[in-house]
């Protein structure tokens, strides 16, 4: 099971077995299925057999016949594409999956002011609502943030609203932003959407607006 991330198993495995990397991650086994499985699949692809295998490491134990279906429609909607390699067929994907919350705000916090990763607690904060766990923050790059701890009282609660609601909670700290940032977060939710709809094309960029 992985999560929005894809994890390169040959530089993780070493020091980690994946149901132990994924215990430190905030993740929803079946919102984020679609995702865990083409990480597995990784850029090489892997038959059915070895996907199965995998996926039953980080706890989805399906019947390979329902995998087969599965994988047969995510190649039907192009995800995923299949080549024979007798006796066995490969699947791989056929794109890069779609950036995740953390991703992309990551992205644009730091390419919009790079070197404040106190931007990226704050964007996360409005946008989950909630405080960020710290796994959360390194997933979106925050390594070297300035947030305030939030109380053990409401991280429980707020483990226990997002185990109702199916995901999976890390143990570590959460943070809230210790400043606020209104003006900048409009520019970089708008950053994300241009790049989420490859749009940057549409948008006129004057030489006033460049100075600003």
């Amino acid at each position: 099971m992985r999560h929005s991330k894809t994890w390169k198993r040959s530089s993780l495995d070493s020091k980690f077995k994946l149901p132990d990397l994924l215990s430190a991650l905030m993740f929803n086994p079946e919102k984020d299925f679609l995702r865990i499985l083409l990480g597995c699949l990784g850029k090489d692809g892997k038959s059915i057999s070895a996907l199965s295998k995998d996926l039953e490491a980080l706890g989805f134990k399906h019947h390979r016949l329902i995998l087969t279906g599965y994988l047969r429609a995510l190649a039907d909607m192009n995800v995923v594409k299949e080549r024979s390699v007798p006796p066995s067929k490969i699947y791989q994907m056929t794109k890069t999956p779609s950036n995740s919350i953390y991703e992309s705000v990551g992205r644009s916090c730091k390419k919009k002011y790079p070197g404040n990763d106190d931007i990226i607690v704050y964007m996360l904060c409005q946008l989950l609502k909630r405080p960020v766990f710290e796994s959360e923050l390194r997933l979106a790059g925050a390594t070297n943030h300035n947030g305030r701890p939030a109380q053990q009282q409401e991280v429980a609660e707020c483990k226990k609203l997002l185990k109702r609601s199916g995901n999976i909670v890390p143990t570590q700290d959460a943070f809230y932003p210790r400043s606020d940032y209104p003006n900048e977060m409009a520019e970089i939710l708008s950053d994300i959407l241009i790049d989420s709809t490859d749009s940057s094309h549409l948008v006129l960029v004057t030489k006033q607006m460049r100075l600003i």
